[in-house]
């Protein structure tokens, strides 16, 4: 299913220039990362299991068992708190399919991780692509290969696009 998501989001992709095109990839990513955990909050797989709070913003985590961590319930079962965490459940979908949230990050530990959504809404600014900072690490992983490896250059231009 996500492979059939993304080829869509990405399809009207090609008439546009490279740094354009790189950037609204990764746009479809992302938002493909939104959708996948909205799906997963709205079929029970994964819940809010915390909350990060920082100065003038908050993000929350989620996750379940698919992530390795325990899905949290109300204290014995407790039917009325079962009802909140699954509203605060559907909200958070919600936010993630009007694209008021977005997956911001993981957090990941021995055995299991937690995905964390936020967004303008909850005080943390909106996530954009980074290309400028993706290009000097490409630059810098180019260098280190260069000065450290041999590369054969026709092999190189054989598997490189133009």
């Amino acid at each position: 299913m996500f492979r059939i998501v993304c080829a869509k989001c990405v399809e009207n992709v090609e008439w546009k220039s490279g740094f354009d095109k790189e950037r609204e990839l990764i746009f479809a990513i992302q938002r493909n990362l939104d959708v996948v955990t909205a799906i997963l909050l709205l079929t029970g797989q994964i819940t809010i299991i915390g909350v990060f709070v920082t100065p003038g913003a908050f993000r929350i985590s989620v996750g379940g068992p698919i992530t390795g961590t325990s899905r949290i319930e109300g204290k014995g079962g407790d039917a009325g708190i079962n009802i909140i965490i699954g509203m605060i459940d559907v909200i958070l979908a919600a936010l993630l399919l009007n694209n008021q949230i977005n997956v911001s990050g993981a957090f990941i530990s021995s055995g299991r991780f937690t995905i964390n959504v936020s967004g303008p809404i909850f005080g943390v600014p909106k996530t954009e692509p980074a290309l400028s900072e993706l290009n000097q690490s490409s630059q810098f992983f180019h260098r280190t290969v260069s000065k450290h490896f041999y590369v054969n250059p026709d092999l190189v231009e054989k598997f490189t696009k133009d």
